[in-house]
């Protein structure tokens, strides 16, 4: 599964929206990032910039939960099963400038966003 992931709450996407509303009224957005990846290929950027290996490894969704301490969270466990089928069925594939463009700037890329979290990937 690919996916060209855009982080909202790092890139101020709803700023960029509420700058302009009357540019955006009524307009449906599928956002994506500039680049798409596979969750191997993220494993591997995310690595690079650790500077340590990072292995990506397909878990059961309660599985995952449990990893996150979140177990039996529902709210996750929807998001999460939606993410699934959305992966499965294609949705989150693609690319798109739709960011870029109606905030006016680049995006915060994967290795960006790693550097501001470092203290996360603990």
């Amino acid at each position: 599964h690919r996916l060209a992931r855009f982080d909202t709450k790092q890139d101020g996407l709803a700023a960029g929206i509420l700058d302009n509303p009357k540019q955006h009224a009524g307009q449906p957005y599928q956002l994506h990032g500039p680049v798409e990846y596979s969750h191997y290929e993220l494993s591997q950027l995310v690595g690079k910039v650790l500077g340590r290996e990072i292995r990506f490894e397909q878990v059961a969704i309660d599985q995952f939960l449990k990893l996150l301490g979140a177990e039996g969270n529902p709210s996750l466990l929807s998001h999460f099963s939606s993410v699934r089928e959305d992966q499965r069925e294609g949705l989150l594939r693609g690319q798109d400038s739709y960011g870029i463009e109606i905030m006016g700037r680049p995006l915060t890329t994967v290795e960006q966003f790693v550097e501001m979290n470092r203290s996360r990937f603990a």
